[in-house]
């Protein structure tokens, strides 16, 4: 199994496709990572189903499905993507990351600007994405 921090982007995209991925190597920042190169490879629309499709394999594939959160997958990549119309962040990890930061430092506070966490933690929202109630995304 390849460690997640040691790949570049396409190589952890193509670990995560082909089941060659470590579970226990895939932090937040992986997970980030992921979303992002899928976002900046196409399309926000093929790139979230795209993602939706393989990281879900990949966490059946891993016997985590319960951890999986519907609603919080695809927030986090619609956050992702506030980002991208910046032709710097779609092209440059380091500098997506340094502008993109509260999504490292703190992703769950993040969400609770737009999402109560009534309906954030609820389990509709674990299964469906919801659309958030308090803020619409950017």
């Amino acid at each position: 199994m390849k460690k997640a921090s040691s790949l570049s982007h396409p190589e952890l995209y193509a670990a995560l496709r082909n089941g060659d991925l470590d579970p226990e190597s895939f932090d937040h920042e992986a997970h980030i990572r992921l979303a992002w190169y899928y976002l900046s490879q196409q399309e926000f629309d093929p790139a979230a189903q795209a993602f939706g499709t393989d990281f879900y394999r990949f966490i059946v594939r891993a016997g985590a499905q319960s951890k999986y959160h519907k609603t919080i997958t695809c927030a986090l990549l619609q956050l992702i993507a506030s980002h991208l119309d910046d032709e710097r962040c779609k092209t440059d990890w380091e500098y997506f990351k340094r502008d993109a930061e509260p999504l490292f430092a703190n992703a769950l506070g993040l969400l609770k600007r737009f999402y109560s966490e009534e309906l954030l933690f609820s389990d509709d929202a674990r299964k469906h994405f919801i659309h958030p109630d308090l803020s619409d995304f950017p």
